[in-house]
């Protein structure tokens, strides 16, 4: 939950932004970070843990998008009075 409310309020963030390859890489560290913290809870290593639950789990966990929509405003020179 805390990982991919992290990686929503970032994209949210970022959603106007022309560089969002950069966020690829946030999400592969948070990706990461949360398989780390699970197979410690778990007492494994990562591997062992993707391996036995499957790499799917996070797939889902880190890809539902929620849908954002942007407002476009006139610049003020341009409003006519």
């Amino acid at each position: 939950e805390p990982f991919g409310r992290i990686y929503r309020n970032l994209s949210h963030y970022h959603s106007g932004s022309s560089k969002k390859k950069s966020l690829y890489r946030v999400k592969y560290i948070l990706r990461l970070s949360c398989a780390r913290t699970l197979a410690r809870k778990h007492k494994s290593t990562v591997r062992a843990f993707l391996k036995r639950l499957g790499s799917e789990l996070l797939e889902e966990f880190f890809t539902e998008e929620e849908q954002v929509f942007s407002l476009t405003f006139p610049r003020v020179s341009s409003i006519s009075r």
